[in-house]
């Protein structure tokens, strides 16, 4: 339609001789179909480019002909020929970045499916990973610590009246010992009063049995009404808390940790706290203390996790979107 109605205004002017005043500017209603062209090659590419061209030759050659001789005849036609070219460079240049676009969309398509698999690959392994942590927990308690029991059983079936030598006392101590090293690694592995009870008295569990065993005074603050978490999410909070608790132990070289649970109907926020050394987060590797697998966790069920530190005070959040029917 911009080409028919340029057309029919080129046809006037030169049916009118609205330019016969100064010669020279015969060029200027020609000039005109660039406006067309170059539309068409901005929004088509080539193959809007060249038909609409085509078509602008087409309109303009029985206009050539009928008021245009010689010379001027001669440079009508040149001077469309190069606003066909130009138009063509711009869309060969049109097509081009769309080509790109169209490739970089196609791989930024295959890296999210990547990327999806990636995270549901990831999912399934940790809870794969969780599976055999609770099957083991469960052998732990059921076969081995059961075993270990009656062998205990059986050291105390001295006679009456008879006092134990001291290998007995010796081999007794040391299986209570290694009944309670496995207990511990179960509840470690997978933590029983998770599933029964919750979060809540699982990390008070947590906490305790840091007593007596580290000089580290731990303490759990509750804000809220507790509430039961999804079992997957419930689980991910667990083993987020348990690696900070974890990297205290090992790293902190503190004296106190802290545990704080918000309950609010919006958000669930855990807290962990220590006042040690602290640490540079921004030169930690990709595995540094945990990081990487807390930080995975957090992710795959929707949560943000944010760390800070310095000197005195170290503190791990996380924050969990609450479901509004909880």
């Amino acid at each position: 339609m911009l080409v028919i109605a340029i057309s029919v205004a080129h046809a006037f002017f030169e049916a009118s001789h609205a330019l016969s005043l100064d010669p020279d500017l015969y060029f200027i209603p020609v000039s005109t179909y660039f406006i067309p062209i170059l539309y068409a090659a901005l929004y088509f590419g080539l193959e809007g480019a060249l038909p609409t061209a085509f078509l602008c030759i087409v309109l303009v050659v029985p206009e050539v002909n009928l008021f245009h001789h010689g010379a001027e005849r001669v440079g009508v036609m040149v001077q469309l020929v190069i606003l066909a070219l130009m138009g063509a460079a711009v869309a060969l240049k049109v097509d081009r970045e769309r080509d790109a676009k169209l490739v970089a969309e196609a791989a930024n398509q295959r890296l999210a499916g990547t990327q999806k698999s990636l995270e549901s690959y990831i999912g399934m392994a940790l809870r794969a990973q969780e599976e055999e942590r609770r099957r083991l927990a469960r052998e732990l308690h059921d076969e081995t610590i059961q075993d270990l029991l009656v062998a205990r059983s059986a050291l105390e079936g001295v006679p009456n009246g008879t006092a134990p030598p001291p290998q007995i006392l010796l081999i007794n101590d040391a299986l209570q010992r290694s009944i309670d090293g496995i207990r511990r690694s179960c509840q470690a592995l997978r933590p029983s009063v998770l599933d029964d009870l919750g979060l809540t008295p699982a990390l008070e569990a947590l906490l305790s049995g840091l007593e007596g065993r580290v000089a580290i005074k731990p303490r759990l603050e509750v804000e809220g009404e507790c509430v039961r978490l999804d079992a997957e999410p419930e689980l991910a909070v667990f083993r987020i808390a348990q690696q900070a608790i974890h990297n205290v132990q090992q790293h902190a070289q503190a004296s106190e940790v802290g545990v704080k649970l918000t309950y609010d109907p919006d958000q669930f926020r855990l807290e962990v706290f220590d006042d040690g050394r602290g640490f540079d987060p921004h030169k930690l590797t990709g595995t540094g203390l945990g990081l990487a697998g807390m930080k995975e966790r957090a992710r795959l069920i929707g949560a943000v996790l944010q760390l800070s530190s310095r000197p005195g005070s170290t503190r791990i959040v996380l924050v969990l979107p609450m479901m509004s029917d909880r």
